[in-house]
């Protein structure tokens, strides 16, 4: 069956502590948070996608397939118009001949860009494909919820005999929302209303409702905040599942934080475990992957998603404000 044959993570160098918005406005917002890691002024989702699907690719070494689709899961792209995703394939190949999809508009693009690639080459014969997450959302610096917003990337390589993890099932929901997590367009920075509605917790249990066949699964993998991370293993039906949560460490990383988890999951599982990785935010799009006897040889070829996270440069809340442009005139305070 098609699935991941290699995989890694990108996270930008730059840590912001949590301690730094106490500093600043007197509270953090984003309560369980340690840090989150965010990108500097010449860096974006982009860039953290090459990151991402170079070190994925390294991992192969010279068994490197000829990747003939790429599929980008971003909520925060450079362009409205002008596909981003095509500069990924510029920097990472010396061909073009590839289908290249761009997924955008919540934070299930991660996750969806990943399946999706998986159906694609399950659908033919020998095709390998390249799923990249990445994302850097931002907000209003004088919004609460801005606090939580991070950044990070993670890539996979796909091919046809799943060697680092097959997906045995995936599962999709739906849900409209209302005043959560909204970017009208035109506008950089994310809106959020804040109307304390749980979207994210109903999305969860919708979700859960619609795995409930899986069994017992070993590993769930959320991109989600502290509240729902305590509460995940209920909502989705797999109260005894163990919930990796890179969230603290990094923050909210929009699409890439579903993917990031997963990758973070997978440099902790042995072969024939479970992980359900989801990515939550106006619905629910998950999957389920079963490790292979190729996942230990291919993560010791490459940094653990631990180290990634344990590194970086600490800087303070001016700082942040600089690498953000929120003091520059060009960005009107936004961010």
């Amino acid at each position: 069956m098609a699935g991941i044959i290699s995989y890694a993570a990108s996270l930008p160098t730059l840590r912001l502590p949590a301690g730094a918005y106490v500093e600043a406005w007197g509270s953090c917002g984003a309560r369980g948070m340690k840090q989150k890691a965010f990108c500097a002024y010449d860096e974006d989702a982009v860039t953290l996608g090459i990151d991402a699907a170079r070190a994925a690719l390294d991992r192969l070494g010279k068994d490197q397939p000829k990747i003939d689709a790429l599929f980008f899961g971003v909520t925060t792209p450079p362009y409205d118009e002008k596909p981003s995703a095509a500069t990924l394939p510029t920097a990472l190949f010396d061909y073009a001949d590839m289908r290249v999809t761009e997924i955008t508009g919540s934070p299930q693009a991660g996750m969806q860009a990943l399946i999706s690639a998986i159906e694609y080459c399950a659908g033919g014969p020998g095709r390998h494909a390249l799923a990249i997450a990445a994302d850097a959302p931002s907000g209003p610096p004088d919004a609460s919820f801005e606090h939580a917003l991070g950044a990070a990337g993670a890539a996979f390589v796909i091919g046809p005999d799943g060697a680092v993890a097959e997906l045995t099932a995936s599962f999709g929901v739906t849900r409209e929302t209302f005043g959560a997590r909204f970017r009208r367009h035109g506008q950089e920075a994310l809106s959020d209303l804040e109307l304390r509605t749980r979207d994210n917790l109903a999305s969860a249990i919708a979700l859960g409702k619609a795995a409930s066949g899986i069994g017992k699964v070993k590993r769930i993998a959320l991109g989600a905040d502290a509240g729902l991370m305590r509460g995940a293993g209920r909502a989705l039906g797999q109260p005894d599942a163990v919930a990796d949560a890179v969230w603290s460490q990094i923050g909210d990383a929009g699409s890439a934080s579903a993917p990031f988890a997963l990758a973070a999951a997978l440099d902790e599982m042995r072969a024939n475990e479970t992980v359900l990785a989801a990515g939550i935010g106006g619905g629910a799009t998950a999957g389920l992957f079963r490790a292979g006897k190729g996942l230990a040889p291919n993560r010791r070829k490459g940094v653990k998603v631990s180290a990634l996270m344990e590194g970086g440069r600490t800087v303070g809340y001016m700082e942040y404000l600089k690498h953000k442009r929120i003091l520059s005139s060009r960005s009107g305070g936004q961010g």
